[in-house]
């Protein structure tokens, strides 16, 4: 739902400000003609799923909002994108929601077009969107240096859209783990689901419990602290900026290109990273009920040798580069670092193995620790020389643990080894992870099996401080225990977004 009408001053004196009360600028729309091709909408009855697509790209585009963004608070909203029930009366929610796009408590609307026009529904929420992204340049936070295109940025008012109440913080006050069950959060996981089809991560942002200030007892708003975020990871521009002309490029494997735009017939296959010419302006699936919420753009092949249509779902621009084909056959959503284990490979730190799967059990040598290190960190790799007897130049990694060495980021033992195949335990990561980040915090945090004595004391004490882990349930921290590549993955990917702060 949107949020209360308290929280809508902010858009509303927007769009005072603007002229642009809804009777006026809805009336000079233009998007409410661009889907005269699959009729007209009759009365108290829902337009075909497609209809709906290209109504809600159609605004979006015209509005300069990432069609993706709409289609997925469209789908939060209301999940089979309807503006009526079965029996032609409008869709309203427990809370007073309206129609499609579930406007509540907007008294500047026609509550009875809100219920009966579905165009006006749609047309009050992209206006409630963009009244919300406005507010990144008052009292929201928005990503440094990106505009409207990138998706990404969208997250705060998006998450504005529902209400900026604790419930939809972006991180537990409390644990400071993800809340994967805000609003903003739900209608990304749409984004992911129905926009990309090829394991495409929306990146992250690097939250902080600091970041935000609110009681999580109480329902007043959040007060947001930080208000702007570089993010480590690629961000993502909508797909539905490709005109004539662009070259584009394929960013998985085996993806089809098709005679016609749907899925009745499968045409030639291409793969990853084949440049294609964009031919025409994106259309929608020719089957009306299809659930597809992407849209297909007429190519043709860099050669001119094959034309077809192709899913918006499987293009970026061709001068970009994405790992976004990403995917490992033992690493699900399910799974506790499922999203630290994909934001590290897509950055190129850690990869699978060649049959698909990324073992997130297995434990990390001390080899693999500092080649992704050095990945991570971007180390310079011009040496193989290392001091240690056991690290010649031809071991696997030699360059990595020679840049790593030279940072002071990993030491060797008394007897001039390095022992790469050795296993990397908890209280050696938070010593590398100490170095590398050059942390400085300390926490008041006391583990039952961490002493003043211990060679990784304060790096552990540096690690909890900046809240890279938290130790165990009951009151540990293993120092002596293997880190698994899952548990690695997380770390380094802790790390980075602290780094990025």
């Amino acid at each position: 739902m949107i949020m209360k009408l308290p929280l809508l001053k902010v858009g509303l004196l927007t769009c005072l400000a603007t002229g642009l009360f809804y009777e006026e600028a809805f009336a000079e729309s233009e998007w409410t003609s661009k889907c005269e091709a699959y009729g007209e909408v009759k009365p108290n009855e829902n337009p075909s799923v497609q209809q709906v697509n290209c109504l809600l790209t159609n605004a979006a585009v015209a509005a300069e909002i990432p069609p993706e963004v709409v289609k997925a608070v469209a789908t939060q909203e209301n999940g089979g994108w309807r503006q009526f029930t079965n029996n032609g009366e409008a869709v309203i929610s427990s809370d007073g929601g309206i129609g499609l796009m579930q406007i509540t408590n907007q008294p500047g609307y026609d509550q009875e077009q809100l219920k009966n026009d579905i165009y006006y529904n749609i047309d009050a929420g992209i206006k409630t969107l963009n009244s919300m992204y406005a507010r990144t340049s008052t009292d929201l936070p928005k990503i440094k240096d990106a505009g409207r295109q990138v998706i990404e940025n969208w997250y705060f008012p998006v998450m504005a859209y529902n209400g900026i109440k604790p419930v939809n913080s972006p991180i537990s006050k409390l644990t400071g783990l993800e809340n994967k069950n805000a609003y903003q959060e739900k209608v990304f996981a749409h984004i992911e689901k129905h926009s990309f089809l090829n394991g495409t991560k929306l990146t992250k942002f690097p939250f902080s419990s600091t970041d935000f200030q609110y009681n999580p007892s109480d329902n007043k708003n959040i007060e947001f602290l930080k208000k702007e975020y570089t993010l480590t990871g690629q961000t993502h521009e909508s797909a539905y900026l490709f005109k004539a002309g662009d070259k584009v490029a394929v960013t998985t494997e085996n993806v089809n290109l098709r005679p016609q735009p749907g899925t009745a017939q499968k045409g030639i296959t291409l793969s990853k990273n084949t440049t294609l010419i964009v031919t025409g302006q994106f259309v929608f699936d020719q089957n009306a009920n299809s659930q597809n919420q992407f849209v297909w753009y007429p190519v043709k092949t860099a050669d001119q040798k094959n034309t077809g249509y192709i899913s918006s779902a499987y293009l970026i621009k061709a001068s970009e580069t994405t790992t976004t084909d990403i995917s490992f056959t033992d690493v699900d959503k399910t799974d506790r670092f499922y999203d630290d284990i994909y934001s590290i490979s897509e950055k190129g730190i850690i990869s699978g193995f060649p049959d698909g799967t990324f073992r997130p059990e297995e434990k990390v040598t001390r080899a693999q620790a500092a080649i992704m290190i050095s990945r991570a960190l971007k180390l310079s790799l011009d040496s193989t020389v290392t001091p240690f007897k056991d690290v010649t130049p031809s071991v696997s990694g030699a360059e990595h643990i020679a840049a790593a060495y030279k940072q002071g980021i990993i030491t060797g033992f008394p007897g001039g080894e390095f022992r790469p195949k050795l296993p990397v335990n908890r209280g050696d990561m938070a010593i590398i992870l100490s170095k590398a980040f050059k942390l400085q915090g300390t926490t008041d945090k006391t583990f039952s099996d961490v002493t003043k004595s211990m060679k990784s004391y304060d790096s552990i004490q540096r690690i909890i401080a900046a809240k890279i882990t938290f130790g165990y349930d009951d009151n540990t921290f293993k120092p002596n225990n293997g880190i698994t590549r899952g548990e690695f993955s997380a770390l380094l990917n802790r790390a980075l977004q602290y780094n990025a702060q």
